[in-house]
């Protein structure tokens, strides 16, 4: 099983991949996604080109989970198809439409089929030096998470196979996220 990690910038998604990884020994992974945007020149707002970029990935993706789902062990995968469709949505590459449309695609091809979704809801307190990369604009607007919460609404109505986990951003949300891997890997 590949389990995603979503949640809009600065919620606290990176940090606790990492942590429920090391504390379970599970191998995690993070797509080197603006290094390669950045390889590729390819720009950010009102680009298709940038969202056809981001699907492939995330398609193949889905796609191994789907078809190796019995042969691969389990593992952490920071960001996926919701940050894919949010990010689209909140940077004028696809309309509202096209995040219905894609979804329908992905539920009628059982492309989530070896994945879960766990989706990180938090705002971190201390967001001091936090340059990341060029998407750090993001950080100040609700736009993004007004975009991943139209997401998740709509795979709430297609039924995909997650979970949103509020980060409190202290040991007990940390804990918390432990016990509920543990469940899900156990079933």
């Amino acid at each position: 099983m590949i389990y995603v990690f979503e949640g809009a910038r600065n919620s606290g998604k990176s940090y606790l991949s990492t942590e429920v990884s090391k504390r379970m020994d599970i191998p995690r992974f993070q797509f080197d996604f603006g290094k390669y945007f950045n390889l590729l020149n390819l720009k950010s707002k009102d680009n298709k080109e940038s969202h056809s970029f981001s699907m492939g990935k995330e398609l193949m993706l889905m796609q191994i989970a789907r078809d190796l789902s019995d042969k691969a062990p389990n593992f952490i995968h920071d960001r996926g198809i919701m940050t894919v469709l949010a990010w689209g949505l909140s940077e004028n590459r696809i309309t509202t439409d096209d995040v219905i449309e894609q979804a329908n695609f992905i539920k009628d091809n059982g492309l989530l089929d070896g994945i879960f979704i766990i989706l990180i809801d938090g705002k971190n307190p201390d967001s001091s030096n936090r340059n990341k990369d060029q998407w750090d604009y993001a950080d100040e607007s609700d736009l993004e998470r007004e975009a991943f919460q139209f997401v998740y609404d709509v795979f709430v109505k297609l039924s995909f196979p997650m979970v949103m986990v509020k980060n409190e951003f202290n040991l007990e949300s940390i804990e918390g996220l432990n016990k509920l891997m543990t469940t899900l890997i156990d079933q």
